[in-house]
């Protein structure tokens, strides 16, 4: 009975064996070892050489191990093309997205804006007080000689209470300006943060692509080395995919 013989490797070149027919099978993307063309054994390659393995066959077991090798290398192939073009996508939207914060920044300047508003407002009550001092000032250095005396302490007295009760109002309002500024600010840059947090996952994914990337290429040369000029026989892959 004569021994059926394959080689995996990517050229084909017509001839006979004393052991039989050869065929090649090459390795592509999502395409198992397969039959071809009879061709002859060819060169034995430099690292099979110095391997001391020549041109032997593979065993049953390699051969599993190289059209298993392949077939991770084909997925590994797929998946790294799916994730490419999921970086590529959200790259698009990081670039196309509005800079970070510019709604929250809005919201700060509108705040600040507030703050100033309560400041100037404040700074006008001031000048009220200093007004009334004044008068209260005067009103004292004159109040002995004033026939209604009583009756304009009365009036400076009611001018004090309001005064203070204005006060009062303009610190509450300012507090609560300066309290919506400071969560304005915290928030923009929060919203900022986390912009700078997308950008710097984006490249901790692509980061990880490109190792995944050069481990795959690593692993095809494998599959060169190891296996892509070697031969063997057609029964151990029929039995390795009928499970065997």
């Amino acid at each position: 009975m004569n021994i059926h013989l394959s080689r995996l490797a990517s050229l084909v070149l017509a001839c006979a064996l004393p052991l039989g027919a050869v065929h090649a099978a090459g390795q592509s993307a999502g395409q198992a070892p397969g039959k071809g063309a009879a061709v002859k054994s060819g060169p034995v390659n430099d690292d099979a050489k110095r391997r001391g393995k020549g041109d032997r066959l593979l065993t049953r077991d390699e051969l599993r191990a190289c059209m298993a090798l392949n077939e991770s290398n084909d997925a590994g192939t797929a998946a790294i093309g799916r994730r490419q073009a999921e970086l590529d996508k959200e790259r698009e939207a990081l670039a196309s997205a509005p800079a970070p914060g510019a709604d929250a920044r809005a919201l700060v300047d509108e705040k600040l804006n507030a703050v100033k508003q309560a400041d100037a407002a404040y700074a006008a009550y001031g000048k009220t007080v200093e007004d009334w001092n004044a008068r209260m000032t005067e009103f004292e250095a004159r109040s002995k000689d004033m026939r209604n005396a009583d009756r304009r302490r009365a009036v400076l007295k009611q001018e004090q209470a309001e005064l203070k009760t204005t006060e009062a109002r303009l610190v509450a309002e300012r507090d609560s300006a300066i309290a919506a500024y400071e969560g304005a600010v915290k928030e923009a840059n929060a919203q900022l943060a986390q912009g700078s947090g997308s950008k710097a996952a984006w490249n901790k994914k692509s980061e990880a692509l490109a190792a995944d990337e050069k481990a795959l290429l690593a692993s095809r040369r494998k599959w060169t080395t190891e296996c892509g000029q070697r031969r063997f026989r057609e029964d151990d892959e029929t039995a390795i995919k009928a499970g065997k």
